[in-house]
């Protein structure tokens, strides 16, 4: 027998071993029943009956429920999308003991009940048998799976349309839920199949149409996927589709808040500060934010990513756990491709994030719908300032970018932990070593076919990235009223202020240091400060030049 129900404030007293008679008036402890974290858990169901903790977004799910019928969502991955998807099919069955203490429990019509088809890209077969036949058995099956006939002649249109309507015409309006609906196409892009992206595409437009006909018997519609971007060519006849990818009112319902977090997790949140003494309870839970949290959708929430979280309470080490579950090739080829590296305090707008098709694929719309951009501000006007979420994406994002471009280092990091000693210790002769290493020790092919403008964004893009794993602060291209130097690395004793040139003079960056007053804004700080011009040699794609020299 396990305590179920007790109030907040004697909780505390349990845990701090001070309770009296009264705080545990008519109730009788035999046990403290520690709930599992929620790793990996798809379906309510389970979650419920499993005793997991399940962190409660019912009042979401009934405003969308009552307020509305056809949606859309755009999430990353791993952010609680076929968690929703699930809880509403749970809802609409009628599963009343699975909402026993959320929200929703006193608030829902449990005596009405709808048939639901809930489709799921992952488990489609399309990879083996192909996007039309794939859908075909799986639709198929539905219609085994609910005792209703099919004509397994008919295309996926037609078979799609034919499940709605029988099962409308049996058990009453039909809530249809759809996951991850763009997996056929965004699969081939990882692979660079943008031709086979194209084809399923036509495939899934043909399937999605079926849903304007049935619009009379549906109940609810919700789909959800990674990309935005392709939401307008597939669903183009559903003029009603509801777009809640940025809608502030749902910006929480997938991912846990700050609140959510702790409320929910607290004793996970306890035990895990039992593992990092060195901190204290403020500056732990710091870190947790500083790593973890920072995605949001309306630029006032910031929201946790779930997986990424509960795996860093289950290990209780700081690690980049979303980022290392799926390897983005196909974005950081991208990135390679154009020299995009900086990725910090873009400025788009809300109209641009929708600008992509699978002819112009937009690399700031695709970091964004894939999660490794969020919304960092947004502005009335409908601008937005778009940056990585936390430490987690920024870190990891910035070494697998570096392995891809200097994968002579072995994968190892020793070069970036090199340099950050070097300078920590002040030793700038061994900053300009490890820099010529690094750029000797490229491959060839790195440079060919480029233009000039492309060697030197790639020259800078290198270097930004070098310093940015470094875990120490480092800016790039910092203003100031007389022009803007191209990197800034501060230490707990020094600034160190860079000028770099391609195909120039390592003295003439120096000097433009000088003339341009960069370390003006740090005359007020006591820390040692120096200047050091960088050359770089397109012909020999070499560094070709290093001055450096104190600035006072």
């Amino acid at each position: 027998m396990f305590l179920r129900e007790i109030s907040a404030f004697s909780l505390k007293t349990i845990k701090k071993g001070v309770y009296t008679e009264g705080s545990l008036k008519n109730i009788y402890v035999c046990g403290m029943e520690k709930k599992m974290l929620p790793i990996g858990r798809q379906s309510f169901s389970d979650m419920r009956k499993d005793n997991c903790i399940y962190v409660d977004k019912t009042q979401h799910i009934y405003r969308l429920c009552t307020e509305g019928k056809t949606y859309f969502l755009s999430r990353p991955r791993r952010f609680g999308k076929s968690l929703l998807l699930s809880t509403l099919e749970e809802l609409f069955k009628g599963s009343q003991d699975l909402f026993h203490d959320t929200w929703i429990a006193d608030k829902w019509d449990w005596t009405k009940k709808n048939p639901v088809i809930h489709i799921s890209f992952n488990v489609v077969p399309y990879e083996t048998k192909g996007l039309e036949a794939g859908l075909r058995a799986y639709l198929l099956k539905l219609f085994k799976k609910h005792g209703l006939n099919a004509n397994g002649e008919s295309d996926i249109k037609t078979l799609f349309y034919d499940l709605i309507e029988q099962l409308y015409e049996r058990d009453g309006t039909v809530v249809i839920l759809i996951d991850e609906y763009d997996k056929p196409i965004i699969d081939h892009l990882e692979h660079n199949e943008i031709e086979k992206a194209k084809e399923n595409q036509k495939a899934l437009a043909l399937f999605y149409g079926a849903l304007k006909d049935a619009d009379a018997y549906i109940r609810l519609l919700f789909i959800t996927g990674v990309s935005k971007f392709t939401q307008v060519s597939l669903f183009s006849k559903l003029n009603n589709l509801m777009d809640l990818t940025l809608h502030p009112r749902y910006a929480t319902m997938l991912g846990y808040t700050q609140k959510e977090l702790e409320d929910n997790f607290g004793d996970y949140l306890d035990d895990a500060l039992l593992q990092h003494p060195n901190y204290t309870r403020e500056a732990f839970f710091d870190k947790v934010r500083l790593w973890y949290n920072g995605y949001s959708w309306d630029g006032k929430s910031k929201l946790y990513n779930p997986f990424g979280v509960l795996l860093f309470l289950s290990n209780q080490d700081f690690q980049a756990f979303w980022f290392q579950s799926g390897t983005p090739v196909f974005l950081t080829k991208k990135m390679q491709e154009e020299a995009f590296f900086n990725a910090d305090n873009i400025e788009v707008t809300t109209s641009f994030l929708d600008q992509y098709s699978l002819d112009n694929i937009e690399i700031t719309s695709l970091m964004f719908q894939t999660g490794y951009l969020t919304i960092k501000d947004k502005f009335e006007d409908g601008e937005l300032v778009l940056s990585y979420p936390n430490k987690e994406v920024r870190r990891a994002m910035y070494s697998f970018l570096m392995d891809g471009l200097a994968p002579v280092r072995g994968g190892n990091g020793t070069t970036v932990l090199h340099l950050k000693r070097a300078f920590l210790k002040n030793d700038l002769a061994q900053v300009e070593a490890i820099l010529k290493a690094t750029f000797a020790s490229l491959a060839f092919d790195v440079y060919t076919h480029q233009t000039q403008q492309q060697v030197e964004g790639f020259y800078h893009g290198l270097v930004h990235l070098l310093f940015r794993c470094l875990g120490l602060y480092m800016q790039s291209e910092v203003h100031n009223s007389s022009g803007r130097a191209d990197s800034i690395v501060e230490t707990a004793t020094h600034i160190y202020v860079f000028e770099f040139k391609i195909n120039s003079d390592a003295t003439a960056a120096f000097q433009q240091i000088i003339d341009k007053k960069y370390t003006e804004p740090f005359q007020a700080d006591s820390r040692g400060k120096y200047g050091i011009g960088v050359n770089f040699n397109s012909l020999t794609r070499q560094l070709e030049g290093w001055k450096t020299d104190v600035i006072v």
